[in-house]
């Protein structure tokens, strides 16, 4: 078993910015990841294990999008704008006395850390706001190339789920900090006791006691985000096939697709990835998959979320879905996840 050890560090002391600096802002395109390893390492063993991890195919697109767009720096070409990333991963391991790698040893002082590292140690250090406001840095050393690899590989999920919740967190606060439609917001709480951060962008195209669905379009792009509510009555709802079916039902009612006689409804011929998870204090499952028009040749992206809410005794499905046809769809379903994610309990 591969023991983790992990040291949370909101500011390193051995490099930790003034207190008086201004820091700018961090940068870069939503799902950019720098790592900053020499060649060895990112050719190597560990550079195939973060390829694999970061680098892996997203579920649910119509296309092939990885989770990260990964950009190599070696110590050199690490500086100025590059160091204003949003997020940065620094690797190295100790056997390794390369320039870059003595940069990396250098920012924490390897000292310090050798005699926490094993055969078995992945030494996993968490920095925010190194070098820019809202920056994540990940420090990931290992004691030698293959034992490094190794841990990486076998926290892939861990360090993949890391870094999303790093991009979503973004999202929210994007979205919460931004213009807001709080005239939808406020009927929206009305007649359906939803506390849901709207962009102003956003239009309310429909809201009752039951159902809700916000609209965006620009150019060709449509993001759109729905949800209905229904009563707990047993843990059978929370079944993948549960929520399908009781979506599908909703949606045939309540989006109907550009013809007569058509509606929005789950592409069942691919794969469903679901997940549960906690949203807020709550029990909750998430599913990515594809949707798609019943009578119709419209299809793209979804995110959905199945949440309990205690105070109510209610079930609370939301849902964001994407319109965007041949074209890159990955960050749009960021955008309506982190509207999804914003509500408040």
């Amino acid at each position: 078993m591969i023991r983790v050890l992990v040291l949370l560090f909101l500011i390193l002391a051995a490099c930790s910015q003034p207190e008086t600096k201004t820091l700018p802002t961090a940068i870069a395109s939503p799902g950019d990841l720098v790592v900053v390893a020499d060649k060895q390492v990112w050719n190597g063993l560990t550079g195939d294990a973060l390829r694999k991890t970061f680098s892996s195919e997203q579920p649910g697109l119509p296309q092939s999008e990885p989770w990260f767009r990964m950009i190599h720096f070696e110590e050199g070409k690490f500086n100025g704008i590059s160091q204003r990333y949003r997020s940065i991963l620094l690797v190295t391991t100790l056997d390794n006395d390369s320039k870059t790698s003595r940069y990396i040893k250098d920012l924490l002082g390897e000292k310090k850390y050798a005699e926490e590292l094993t055969d078995s140690t992945l030494l996993f250090i968490q920095s925010k706001d190194r070098w820019a406001k809202g920056q994540q840095v990940l420090y990931l050393i290992g004691k030698d190339e293959k034992s490094l690899a190794r841990a990486i590989a076998m926290r892939s999920e861990s360090l993949l789920t890391l870094l999303n919740r790093s991009e979503l967190d973004r999202m929210i606060a994007s979205v919460k900090n931004g213009p807001r439609n709080k005239k939808a917001e406020k009927e929206l709480n009305d007649k359906m006791r939803l506390k849901l951060a709207i962009p102003a962008d956003y239009q309310l195209r429909m809201v009752r006691p039951d159902f809700f669905w916000i609209t965006r379009e620009f150019d060709e792009r449509v993001m759109n985000v729905f949800g209905t509510i229904a009563e707990y009555k047993s843990q059978e709802q929370f079944l993948a096939s549960s929520i399908l079916a009781f979506r599908d039902s909703t949606t045939k009612l309540n989006i109907p697709g550009p013809t007569p006689g058509s509606w929005y409804t789950t592409e069942y011929q691919v794969s469903i990835d679901t997940q549960a998870m906690v949203f807020g204090d709550q029990y909750a499952l998430k599913m990515r998959g594809l949707w798609r028009v019943e009578n119709d040749f419209m299809g793209g992206p979804f995110i959905h979320t199945t949440l309990y809410d205690a105070a109510n005794n209610r079930l609370i499905y939301l849902e964001g879905f994407v319109y965007y046809p041949k074209e890159k769809k990955r960050e749009l379903l960021r955008e309506v996840e982190g509207i999804i994610a914003s509500l408040e309990l």
